[in-house]
């Protein structure tokens, strides 16, 4: 196989040649360069990049750097190739090829427009066949630091990176340019409206200053868990608005987030993740539970050297086990109850050498499923859903398909366990479009097999000020549980 790359030499940066490397390694072919004109580079974008990296003290992106032609190390050519990749976004080819665009531009130009507009890009591959484009799939990516560019723009690289690869991938396996499939978001990106880097990079600065000055005089909103009795009907989904939520108190030392509650010989327990301020490391703690709501103040059960949140708990052959969220060891780890519910010990290596954000498992029949979020080199645990599946609990767990089964910022990562309503099962998902944990969604899961994964949103929910934030749902021993960012002075929330 050989595939061709057309490249705009006057603006190309390391992720191009990342992807190169990475269609190149997926494929075995063999590769060469198609020099073409792209859009003109936008204006003053470096200069962003370079006062961003002084202004906020981080190293600037390495994906975003301009290299030379010569590191790309292929020959430059342009007889026949089994595969066009365009990775300039040229408005003067033509031919059968796949073109990389975000909001009709350049991945690095478009994205950088989409966050200056205050959205978070989408990035779109295009199959162009016979004169005629079709799109091949639709990614809406994450942007974890609003106030800079250059976050924004290396996520959407790498998901660009990660989509071309798979691509590439389908079509060395048989597959046709003009029948080429991948997960897409069926949401249409905003109108494309062009932005002022340097405006961008002076308003972000202000705003992070503003940030500072008021984190010296008060005390910033934080996540915190509310708790009601639980009056879901059978076969209806939640409705979190309406009646009221009581906080589960805290000391200001502290926030609490990640909600699961158990109910085991007896007994009802909250379990979640505590981070104190002063370790900024999470831990896995326990409150119990009455028929009034929580007794007492919760305590540390689980503690390890890296963070931990999301206990994802559930009971099987008797036992009850937990999959806290351990990314921080690049590890999903699989804890068993010993005495329940203060004492636990670790049990397996479910899953090895992988970012894998918010584990939930999920039993059909006789397989066992885990979804999860999955950063990949540069990019976000926030927007990618990928889904691995098992005989048995202990593995061995693999992927239910190359790549996501999504990338959405809005709807990809888990936001807590999976429940059935009526005949069908339902997913919730955090909605991060906008900002981390900024709302939570329930969607109708249509399609879990080794073809494909399809889900319906049914419902979408964003709190109301003064909240910012709604994160998690859960329920089980008769009550509901939720978790929010809050006022610290806040009793009773209403999302």
């Amino acid at each position: 196989m050989r595939v061709s790359f057309l490249i705009d030499f006057t603006d190309l940066r390391r992720w191009q040649a990342e992807a190169i490397v990475g269609v190149l390694t997926a494929t075995g072919a063999s590769g060469a360069i198609i020099p073409v004109t792209g859009p003109p580079p936008a204006g003053l974008l470096d200069l962003c990049l370079a006062f961003e990296a002084l202004a906020f003290r981080r190293p600037r992106s390495k994906p975003l750097d301009r290299i030379s032609p010569d590191a790309l190390n292929l020959p430059m050519d342009a007889t026949d190739a089994d595969l066009v990749i365009d990775l300039a976004a040229s408005t003067e080819t033509t031919g059968d090829r796949l073109l990389i665009t975000v909001g009709g531009f350049g991945v690095i130009a478009g994205a950088a427009d989409a966050i200056m507009a205050g959205e978070e890009p989408f990035v779109d591959l295009i199959a162009v066949v016979d004169g005629q484009q079709r799109l091949v799939g639709r990614w809406h990516v994450a942007v974890e630091d609003r106030r800079q560019l250059g976050s924004g723009m290396t996520i959407a690289a790498s998901r660009a990176i990660e989509m071309l690869t798979l691509a590439a991938s389908q079509l060395a396996g048989g597959a046709a340019l003009r029948d080429l499939t991948l997960p897409r978001v069926e949401a249409d990106p905003s109108p494309h409206r062009p932005g002022q880097p340097a405006l961008f990079a002076a308003a972000a600065f202000a705003r992070s200053l503003a940030a500072r000055l008021e984190r010296l005089v008060r005390t910033p909103p934080n996540w915190a868990i509310a708790w009601r009795t639980d009056e879901t009907g059978d076969g209806a989904l939640p409705t979190i608005t309406g009646r009221p939520w009581r906080r589960l108190a805290d000391d200001g030392q502290r926030f609490y987030a990640d909600p699961f509650v158990v109910r085991r010989m007896g007994r009802t327990v909250l379990l979640l993740e505590e981070f104190p301020f002063a370790t900024e490391k999470g831990v896995i703690s326990a409150v119990e539970f009455g028929t009034d709501g929580p007794v007492g103040t919760p305590r540390p059960i689980i503690e390890t050297d890296c963070h931990l949140s999301y206990p994802f708990v559930f009971e099987e052959d008797g036992a009850l086990y937990m999959i806290p969220e351990t990314s921080g060891r690049r590890q999903v780890q699989l804890w068993r109850a010993i005495e329940f519910p203060d004492r636990w010990e670790q049990v397996a290596v479910l899953i090895d050498n992988i970012d894998l954000g918010d584990a939930t498992l999920f039993q059909r029949d006789d397989r066992r499923y885990l979804f999860g979020t999955v950063r990949p080199n540069w990019g976000s645990s926030w927007d990618g859903l990928a889904i691995f599946t098992a005989e048995r609990l202990t593995g061995a767990w693999a992927p239910l398909f190359a790549g996501p089964a999504k990338v959405d910022v809005a709807s990809a990562r888990p936001a807590g366990r999976m429940f059935p309503v009526g005949t069908t099962m339902i997913r919730p998902f955090q909605d991060s479009a906008g900002g981390y944990g900024a709302g939570l969604g329930f969607a109708r899961v249509d399609r879990l097999d080794a073809g494909g994964y399809a889900e319906t949103t049914l419902m979408a929910l964003r709190p109301a000020p003064p909240l910012s934030g709604l994160h998690t749902y859960n329920r089980g021993g008769g009550f509901e549980v939720i978790d929010v960012i809050a006022d610290g002075e806040a009793v009773v929330v209403t999302p």
